[in-house]
């Protein structure tokens, strides 16, 4: 019996330590680790699928598509994307380029997994990306996936729109001079930086030979590179624009001060500094004009080791300028222990030294925009999916580097250099331009090469109220030219696009000033003659006689039609101006005729679409003849025939 017992009761302890068991796990399971397990049951029965956000556009300043994403991949062909067939055939894009290469290193590209590599597409990629959504999804006993109404689910947010400073209109142009220029000279590659210096803002950057951004993978990494920020050069005269602003503002010398050019030999350290010509006596000013070395090695001696950085560190050198994109470098500047015996003089014309091209630009932005160093502007607003403008363009001034009527000085001292010194080649008949020649040899072995170097030309317009400044760097020209013979055409090849485009805002500011400007008197007092064809007679006759011009009137209408010389001619005290009047018939409607001889055919035909004429040209190249003739009156109607030859 009591061996049944205990049996028994064995039995019952064993039975109820596994109820004991069961009920713990039970408890476990349902209650201490439920988490998990409705987690791994939700895995067997449901999914987590990702929605992937569209990434916003990219535009340029007027809302000009520069990178846009596609709902679905699209498959284009190598001639489609502008690349070479045999690297790539067919490619299919989510993320277009509709440009191609236009500003392609500014724009940067994607990779495989949407975010941003490069350029603008990285600096600005937590804006552009936006924010995934994700939604989940039924699964039935075959692992079909369907959506089930209460479902939990969350919309993708899609990117931003980042607009640039950047005018598509004023890169291309930039673009395509940049291009036939490097191919004229044989050149490894070009550069070119188009900026407004009043705020800062970039309206073309320009990297030659271009990156189609479309196919990245075709280019080195080299190639991807946006040059304009990520390369650094030796300014060559360029930088005199500092030496020069230093003299003036702290006094050292005067625009007329004059200086002995050794004729063009300057010795220093068993080291011989020469110049382009031998020259004797020259002033200050004269001296920027002609780039003068020899009169420039003189003058850093009187500025000095400690001025001279201070001010080559103010204008902005050696530090970066502050442009939110990726890969920009500081250059080199020396501290002055570091410095040789020659380095003040050397440096002072822009050698010893490494800049970017942006850097040099803001330089001369400097002096544009009187004095004040700005922060350079690629990004004109983000605006988010809704419309909603959430940042927007500031300017941001950096410090002042010299006074504003110190500024002024310099200008006209740049003005100097086109009109009569190294940068003629950037002159446009009519339009003020200040700007610098400048050519540096590379260094070679521990000295400097005879046949490579960089060739530039910086300049900007009009020079009271500057609202056009352009960089142009050439790297390598065959030839070995000069920045004043293959740089400075570039640059008035660009400004003179631009300011007669009829679909920018510059062409009718420019052209007024350069057909109605009214510099009255020459340096010998002969009168300007104003433009006053298209003129009421009493208002033509009002207008000659506060300059004191004598004229006759032939015809008996109220409307001149006609004037004798034509309008910009310097007069003579004893000279006749004859006005050709008739009826009103022509009325407002009328345009009076611009002279287009000597103009490029573009050029010519851009200024047509700017006054409301009809071109029609014979020939092609420069224009040689036209009809009617400059300063006449016609309809809108009527046509203008240019006719045009490449013959000198």
């Amino acid at each position: 019996m009591n061996q049944f017992r205990i049996r028994l009761l064995f039995i019952s302890i064993l039975l109820g330590a596994g109820a004991v068991l069961v009920v713990a796990r039970l408890f476990s399971i349902q209650v201490i680790e439920s988490k998990r397990y409705i987690a791994r049951s939700r895995d067997q029965t449901q999914k987590r699928r990702m929605v992937t956000a569209k990434r916003g556009s990219i535009k340029d300043r007027n809302g000009t598509l520069l990178a846009v994403s596609m709902d679905k991949p699209i498959a284009l062909k190598s001639e489609d994307l502008g690349v070479n067939e045999k690297k790539a055939k067919k490619t299919a894009l989510l993320r277009v380029y509709p440009l191609g290469d236009m500003a392609g290193s500014v724009l940067g590209y994607t990779g495989k997994d949407g975010y941003g590599l490069g350029g603008v597409e990285f600096a600005y990629d937590k804006y552009l990306r936006g924010e995934d959504g994700w939604e989940i999804l039924q699964k039935d006993g075959r692992n079909y996936q369907y959506r089930k109404i209460g479902l939990p689910s969350r919309e993708p947010r899609e990117g931003c729109d980042v607009y640039l400073t950047i005018d598509n209109t004023v890169q291309k142009i930039a673009q395509t001079v940049m291009k036939k220029t490097m191919q004229s000279v044989k050149a490894v590659s070009a550069m070119c930086i188009v900026m407004d210096p009043s705020n800062g803002k970039i309206l073309a950057m320009v990297n030659e030979p271009a990156f189609n951004p479309n196919v990245p993978s075709v280019y080195s990494l080299a190639q991807r590179r946006n040059n304009c920020i990520s390369s650094v050069y030796e300014p060559g005269s360029t930088f005199k624009v500092v030496t020069a602003s230093i003299a003036i503002e702290e006094n050292v010398f005067k625009e007329d001060d004059i200086l002995y050019g050794n004729n063009g030999i300057f010795e220093i350290y068993n080291q011989v500094i020469r110049d382009h010509g031998s020259y004797g006596y020259l002033t200050f000013s004269k001296a920027l004009a002609v780039s003068s070395n020899v009169c420039f090695a003189k003058i850093s001696n009187e500025i000095g080791n400690e001025k001279l950085y201070r001010y080559t560190r103010d204008f902005g050198f050696g530090c970066k300028t502050g442009i939110p994109l990726p890969g920009e470098e500081v250059g080199i500047v020396h501290s002055v222990k570091d410095w040789s015996g020659r380095t003040r003089v050397t440096m002072a014309m822009g050698q010893e030294l490494s800049v970017t091209v942006l850097q040099i630009a803001s330089a001369f932005g400097a002096v544009a925009n009187r004095g004040v160093l700005l922060e350079p502007q690629i990004c004109e607003k983000i605006v988010d999916s809704k419309g909603n403008e959430i940042q927007k363009c500031e300017l941001k001034p950096v410090r002042r580097v010299v006074s504003e009527q110190n500024a002024m000085r310099i200008s006209r001292m740049l003005k100097k250099v086109v009109s009569e010194g190294t940068g003629k080649n950037a002159s446009i008949e009519g339009i003020d331009i200040a700007g610098k020649t400048g050519t540096s040899q590379k260094p070679d072995s521990g000295a400097y090469s005879k046949l490579r170097s960089w060739s530039s030309f910086i300049g900007y317009t009009p020079v009271e109220n500057p609202m056009l400044l352009c960089a142009v760097v050439i790297d390598e020209p065959a030839a070995g030219e000069m920045g004043g013979e293959v740089a400075a055409p570039a640059f008035r090849k660009i400004i003179q696009q631009i300011i007669t485009h009829p679909e920018l805002e510059y062409a009718g500011k420019f052209i007024r000033k350069n057909i109605n400007e009214q510099e009255n008197a020459d340096s010998s007092g002969k009168m300007r003659l104003p433009m006053i064809c298209g003129k009421d007679r009493q208002d033509a006759i009002s207008l000659l006689s506060e300059i004191a011009v004598k004229y006759k009137i032939e015809g008996t209408g109220n409307l001149v039609i006609k004037q004798s010389p034509k309008a910009g001619v310097f007069l003579s005290k004893n000279d006749v101006v004859t006005m050709i009047c008739t009826s009103d018939s022509i009325g407002n409607s009328g345009n009076v005729i611009p002279d287009f001889i000597g103009m490029d055919l573009r050029d010519a035909i851009n200024l047509m679409g700017v006054e409301g004429l009809k071109p029609f040209a014979v020939g092609a190249g420069i224009v040689k003849r036209q009809k009617p003739l400059s300063g006449s009156l016609t309809r809108k109607t009527e046509i203008c025939t240019l006719y045009c030859s490449f013959e000198g």
